[in-house]
């Protein structure tokens, strides 16, 4: 993981101290372009380790953002809607009424195999 620090004088709030002195913390992740910023503190040493854990759970969330994405998509397997009499299986698109598979759920697992299976 390689990093990028620049060190750059505070706006804001602490007067002398805050314009005179280069403690805040811009760290850039080259890989991926993402940053973040450590300003909160007088201290470099404590804005830079603000700055880091901001930067590491950014780019731990970009580079698991494809996975999350892939299981938040394969959530759902089947609606069951006992008012309207409805079993919908997602990834078959099969429609069946609900009491019937209370007693035998065995054509939507049919239904399931063979569109794994195309």
């Amino acid at each position: 993981m390689t990093l990028k620090i620049e060190w750059y004088s505070g706006t804001g709030k602490g007067g002398q101290h805050r314009n005179k002195h280069q403690n805040c913390c811009r760290l850039t992740h080259v890989e991926t372009g993402l940053m973040a910023n450590g300003t909160r503190n007088k201290s470099r040493a404590a804005n830079k380790r603000d700055a880091l854990n901001v930067l590491k759970s950014r780019v731990f969330a970009h580079l698991h953002k494809d996975k999350a994405r892939n299981l938040a998509g394969s959530e759902r397997v089947r609606t069951y809607h006992e008012p309207d009499n409805r079993v919908v299986d997602h990834a078959s698109k099969l429609v069946l009424p609900y009491k019937q598979i209370l007693n035998d759920i065995s054509p939507m697992v049919d239904a399931r195999r063979m569109s794994v299976n195309k």
